[in-house]
């Protein structure tokens, strides 16, 4: 292996994926595990995340969290800090759609939204600062969305909350320099999801079409391509960038 190829590594570095148990959240925790880390991954339903953890498998570990619950993010934080000791490692992709136009949606659902979108992801970060600060190696990556850069008519208030995170992403990279901690977020289009995709099997593969038109390059992404990507943010590869948005979107925003 080139000293190139080794930056991409994660060998013994812990990384904590939240919504780790579906989709792009277990597609980063396969690709850190991939790569050398010890990965934790959370899920609103405990048992599931355990089962995740354990189809990783080395030290990776599953904790309960639902991201809307107000006291959470200190509880995980603590979970975290008696299980491992260290974090390095910290990506905010636990997320909640609930798409709406703006004259339907409700104050409840506003509240869920941003509760999980921007204030998990806040509050998170802020209680486990001082494990990210302890390490030579300490990144963020927060999970963007294409309507945080545009506007997307029928997501308005998940696209607003999208538009705080990364507003958040670029306040705690100014912030948390001088600790050594890089923060950055990565940015997905249209990727073969649960959360986007229709269950019935026509209407998925006519969704999967239409939403490939939307982008340069006329397909939707595999969650993987997307992992791929905040691997690279997470790792020393990137030792360089911080307060940046990366964007993995096919061109749709292009």
């Amino acid at each position: 292996m080139g000293e190139g190829d080794a930056a991409f590594r994660l060998d013994g570095l812990v990384g904590l994926v939240t919504g780790g148990t579906r989709g792009i959240g277990a597609a980063i925790a396969a690709e850190f595990a991939a790569a050398g880390a010890r990965v934790i991954v959370t899920g609103r339903n405990g048992e599931q995340a355990v089962a995740a953890a354990r189809a990783l498998g080395g030290d990776a570990a599953g904790f309960a969290y639902d991201a809307a619950e107000p006291g959470g993010a200190e509880a995980l934080a603590a979970a975290v800090a008696q299980r491992f000791g260290r974090l390095d490692l910290l990506v905010n992709n636990a997320a909640i759609l609930k798409p709406h136009r703006i004259d339907k949606v409700s104050g409840e659902e506003i509240d869920l939204i941003f509760a999980t979108n921007v204030r998990s992801p806040l509050l998170l970060c802020r209680h486990l600062h001082p494990l990210l600060a302890g390490s030579t190696a300490g990144a963020v990556v927060n999970i963007g969305a294409a309507g945080g850069h545009v506007p997307m008519a029928g997501i308005g208030a998940y696209s607003a909350s999208k538009a705080a995170l990364i507003n958040l992403t670029r306040t705690l990279a100014k912030e948390w320099a001088p600790d050594g901690i890089r923060v950055n977020a990565l940015t997905p289009g249209s990727v073969a999801t649960d959360m986007i995709l229709p269950r019935d099997p026509e209407r998925r593969a006519r969704f999967v079409a239409e939403m490939g038109e939307t982008n340069l390059m006329k397909r939707i992404a595999a969650p993987i391509e997307i992992a791929r990507a905040v691997r690279f943010l997470a790792s020393g590869a990137a030792s360089f960038i911080t307060g940046q948005v990366l964007i993995a979107d096919g061109g749709l925003l292009a």
